[in-house]
């Protein structure tokens, strides 16, 4: 019977791979009978190869799901249909064509989908710019449907596809209502829109009776995501007051299932008519937050203290519920949203900065965060002053960290050269130690070191290198993997520089390299080989080096455009071969020159090389983007670089899926995240602004130098200004001078509070319905002067 299960199980699973969908190709003699009736089919009419193939076959599997095919139609150079005269993407039902995409509006899958979706659900989702559209169709939907108000900052962007997809499924029980338009939101919403980038507004109509009453409201404080949608159109169903009787403990409802409080309102026979309307203001007031029911005192008394009147039942598993006796309605409505507020601020602050224990020092707290990992020591033996001299004499290669135990940056730093000792074990072909200088002091002192921490090559018969690069794994085994080239290389013949030049050369150390550098020299050019040798040597481990000066130096240079003496640069991963010619040129000036060349022409920025590329003394554009950058965008900059137009700007781009960092960024800038790609501009003066060109508006050649045109003449307003925060410590720090002064034992300072935050409830703004009602249970109350007013410590 189990190898029968087992059997069908693994049948369903090929079946599901074998049903993916891929991207159908049509000609436009035959893509015709693809349009059968009552079927909806996304067409795109092409004569080439674009980027946007990849983007449309993305959505094949998304647009299955809601019976929608999709398929690209290949024009002939001289085909004569009307779709094949330019780009477009046509959407049809049966053979009628139900509307026309220009590309560039379906930009990515979420685009894709929503705008089809959009087209389809015209009556479901109506899209008004008013205020007085809404009013009607709110007048409308009175004692019929209620309505869903939902704003997003642009169409196509992942929450409007949200939308869409809720749309699909709920279009027949509410009536959906879009905008985009930022002045609606906020006289709706009654507050700032500036940067929200999405809102959700539930409006009760379908309970309203008479057309003079209004329709309730209730807002979506969640991110909008078709799962966030959901839910909150799920609680919005639920009944408003649940009724409970028997057993509190054992009752639950849809806000515990969804992870939400629920609010306990004890009555009793005589008060019940009062105790329901009160137990119906407070659950107004915290619709989508917490649930909320009345439990009868008379059935379920011998489960009820009978001092209370309020309970909260949360959503932790084996937790009692926690009796309170309350005063006012509102006490309820401000103990669950700052029991909210506290666990999202502990939740963040837990995310952010770890355990509470740490300093601000971010790197002591990653390693006090990792200080119950166990590490791998033994990859990297500790060494003491006899076998230190041993390894470093009797090994062609050696490298040894010299740390101190007690500081959290050797720490790091040695969990990087114990990360690296594992992943490169079988490539190094280095022997690794390491020697702690709070133990051997001297030892340390006798290998001159004076900063920690610190890692030192040993290689035969040449001086220590001092690596100092990223204190990173990958980093440092390439540089130990090109520390063993005595650089720079002196190259005899044409052939040995031609085969320098191309990945043959260096197949052994591949993928550790990826640039090279070669100087070409003739005989009267010895100032220059002296200098670009001191170069080299100072290179060794981050960059290969080689020198040329043979007969036909000029030959090979003249071959790639150049005049020696001259530098050329290769890089392996596309093969591409770039010279400069020298003019009395330092070795400090030569290194300068070779790093920034080793970035690229249009270099994609991470972490690791955003110190090498950084220079404050130009303007920084970089394009921010999450897909490659042969993005049709991309290479609109790309070509202004190659073509010298933006030398005046230090250029460059982030890949927000390798560099997640990235996103940081620009909800720093923004206050959310735009659609991408957009192209930023940093100036460095005493303001330090921030300059934003969206992908909304074409990052065409043209369009961008305009933009940096008009930036030049200050018609271009900043998004931002680098200078308007301070940079201050993640966490308050001790303060250990106030705790010195003070003298007197019972003095404040000796017993200053460690506390991460104050907690402070503000209703200031927020929309109350109706009077704040008084809780008429008929519990005893205790004294007043048993209770402190407004704290509640029993949660």
């Amino acid at each position: 019977m189990s190898f029968v299960i087992f059997l069908l199980l693994f049948v369903h699973i090929v079946s599901l791979i074998l049903a993916k969908c891929s991207l159908l190709e049509l000609t436009s003699n035959n893509y015709i009978s693809t349009l059968h009736p009552g079927k909806i089919c996304l067409l795109y009419f092409t004569k080439s190869d674009t980027s946007f193939f990849e983007e449309l076959g993305d959505s094949v599997d998304a647009l299955h799901d809601y019976g929608i095919s999709v398929a690209k139609v290949n024009c002939g150079n001289e085909d004569s249909l009307y779709y094949c005269t330019k780009e477009i993407a046509c959407l049809f039902r049966g053979t009628k064509l139900l509307r026309e995409f220009p590309t560039d509006t379906l930009f990515d899958v979420n685009a894709i989908v929503a705008n089809v979706l959009f087209v389809l659900l015209y009556n479901e989702m109506k899209y008004i710019t008013s205020t007085s559209e809404f009013q009607d169709i709110e007048s409308n939907m009175k004692g019929k449907k209620d309505v869903v108000f939902v704003y997003v900052r642009a169409i196509g962007i992942p929450e409007h596809r949200a939308v869409m997809e809720a749309a699909f499924v709920y279009g027949s029980l509410y009536q959906f209502v879009l905008t985009t338009e930022t002045s609606l939101l906020e006289n709706i919403s009654r507050g700032r829109s500036d940067f929200v980038p999405a809102k959700l507004i539930y409006c009760h109509c379908k309970a309203v009776t008479s057309p003079t009453h209004e329709c309730q409201r209730s807002s979506s404080d969640q991110p909008l995501s078709t799962l966030n949608i959901h839910r909150f159109l799920k609680l919005m169903n639920a009944p408003l007051v649940a009724e409970v009787s028997g057993d509190p403990d054992k009752f639950t409802s849809v806000h515990i299932q969804l992870g939400l409080p629920l609010v306990f309102i004890v009555c009793e026979k005589e008060t019940y008519d009062a105790d329901r309307e009160t137990a119906e203001h407070v659950a107004w007031q915290l619709l989508g937050k917490a649930g909320v029911a009345t439990l009868s005192r008379d059935t379920s008394g011998p489960y009820i203290p009978g001092n209370v009147n309020v309970g909260v039942k949360t959503v932790e598993e084996d937790v009692p519920i926690r009796y309170l006796l309350l005063d006012e309605s509102q006490e309820i409505i401000d103990l669950i949203e700052n029991t909210k507020n506290q666990k999202n601020e502990e939740s963040a602050e837990k995310h952010i900065h770890g355990d509470q224990e740490t300093q601000d020092d971010e790197v002591a707290e990653a390693v006090y965060r990792d200080r119950k990992r166990v590490l791998p020591l033994h990859l990297v033996p500790s060494l003491t002053a006899e076998t230190f001299r041993m390894m470093v004499t009797s090994k062609p290669h050696s490298m040894v960290l010299f740390y101190a135990s007690w500081e959290t940056v050797s720490l790091t730093f040695l969990q990087s050269v114990l990360q690296m000792a594992e992943k490169y074990k079988d490539a190094l072909d280095v022997s690794l130690g390491r020697v702690n200088c709070a133990d051997m002091n001297d030892l340390c002192n006798e290998q001159n070191i004076t900063d920690i921490p610190i890692a030192k090559i040993y290689q035969s018969g040449n001086d220590p290198l001092l690596y100092t690069g990223m204190m990173c794994a990958d980093e440092l085994a390439r540089f130990l993997m090109l520390s063993k080239l005595d650089l720079p290389l002196r190259l005899p013949t044409m052939e040995d520089a031609e085969n320098y030049l191309s990945a043959v050369f260096h197949k052994n150390n591949l993928p550790y390299h990826s640039f090279s550098a070669l100087g070409i020299f003739t005989s009267h050019t010895e100032e220059a080989v002296d200098a670009l040798t001191e170069a080299g040597k100072s290179l060794t481990g981050f960059i290969n080096v080689a020198i040329y000066c043979g007969e036909r130096a000029s030959a090979l240079s003249e071959k790639f455009g150049v005049s020696p003496p001259a530098i050329l640069f290769t890089w392996s991963d596309d093969k591409t071969i770039y010279g400069v010619s020298l003019q009395s040129l330092t070795a400090e000036e030569i290194v300068h020159l070779i790093k920034h060349q080793s970035l690229g022409v249009f270099p994609e920025i991470t972490v690791e090389n955003f110190p090498s590329f950084f220079t404050p003394k130009k303007p920084l554009l970089l394009l921010f983007s999450d897909s490659r950058i042969g993005h049709r965008d991309g290479k609109s900059i790309q070509s202004l670089v190659r073509g010298r137009y933006l030398e005046s700007y230090r250029t460059g781009w982030i890949n927000l899926n390798n560099t997640p960092v990235g996103y940081g960024v620009l909800k720093r800038y923004f206050g959310f995240i735009p659609q991408l790609p957009v192209l930023v501009l940093i100036q460095f003066d005493v303001r330090s602004p921030v300059f934003a060109l969206l992908s909304d508006q074409h990052l065409t050649e043209v369009n961008i130098l305009y933009w940096l045109e008009m930036i030049k003449g200050g018609a271009e307003l900043p998004i931002y200004s680098l200078l308007k925060h301070e940079w201050k410590a993640p966490l308050h720090d001790y303060d250990f001078l106030a705790i010195m002064d003070g003298t007197v034992p019972d003095f404040a300072a000796q017993k200053i509070p460690i506390k991460m935050k104050s907690q402070k409830v503000s209703t200031e703004g927020k929309e109350v319905q109706g009077p704040s009602a008084s809780l008429r249970g008929t519990g005893p109350r205790f004294p007043a002067n048993d209770k402190e007013p407004g704290t509640h410590p029993e949660l």
